[in-house]
Formats: structure tokens, sequence, C-alpha cells
């Protein structure tokens, strides 16, 4: 399993908006501590053993991929909210109104769903296709 582009420079915020799809490194995942229901959004569910794959990654099997648990992007997304609102606190426009209700929006879609995000690739034998 590979990101869209293992070299893109797309943010976090840019992938949860699903801004920019050519441009992200990153794979949408559900959180696997996450008491909430899964959002399916394609035909089939895959299974990745996250705790096998960040032990990896710690040994340095996997030197180009990161998994970005879902605190951490609760954390970035929350640090957008917090600059748009100083932004629209600063210059009260129409535009910086919008921006701040899109980032508001990012955070509550990524908690929704539970997400977290894996940078690079996921070899296959750290996942299973769920039927």
């Amino acid at each position: 399993m590979v990101a869209a582009n293992l070299n893109g420079t797309g943010s976090i915020q840019s992938h949860i908006r699903g801004g920019n799809e050519s441009n992200t490194p990153y794979i949408s995942t559900t959180d696997p501590r996450s008491i909430l229901e899964s959002k399916n959004y394609g035909g089939q569910q895959i299974e990745i053993d996250t705790k096998r794959l960040q032990e990896d990654i710690d040994l340095g099997k996997l030197p180009n991929t990161r998994i970005v648990t879902h605190q951490k992007v609760k954390e970035e997304l929350q640090m957008k909210i917090d600059e748009a609102q100083i932004k629209y606190d600063n210059n009260p426009t129409d535009k910086n109104q919008i921006r701040l209700e899109n980032a508001k929006a990012d955070l509550d879609n990524a908690t929704r769903d539970g997400e977290c995000l894996i940078k690079g690739c996921v070899p296959s034998d750290y996942f299973k296709i769920k039927e």
C-alpha cells in the first residue's frame, strides 16, 4: 500500500480536506484504539497491523515510513484552527471566516473518523483485506 505521492509535499490538513490528492504523502487509516465504528470510504476494508508496523519502524526496518497518531493529527489540525482564529480576529473578513470554519470542519471530520495517517508505504505483509 503506497501513498499517492511518496515525495508529496501535501500537509496533514490538505490530506484530511481531500485537497490536491495527487500530492499527498499520506495513507488514511482509523486509529485501532478508536471505539468509533470506522467510516467506510470504499468497497473493501483493510486491516493494518500498526503495532508490528510501528515496532519495525522503530527498529529501522522501514526508514521511510512513519505513523502519525490520531492525537498528532488532532494537534496539527487544532494548530491550524488556532492560526485561522488569530488571522480572523486580526482581520474579520469573509475569507478569513471561511478559512476558520474549514479548519474547524477538518478537525471535526478527523475526530469523527478516528483518523490517523501513515506517511510512506505499508508493505503487504503488514495488512490484510477483510472480507
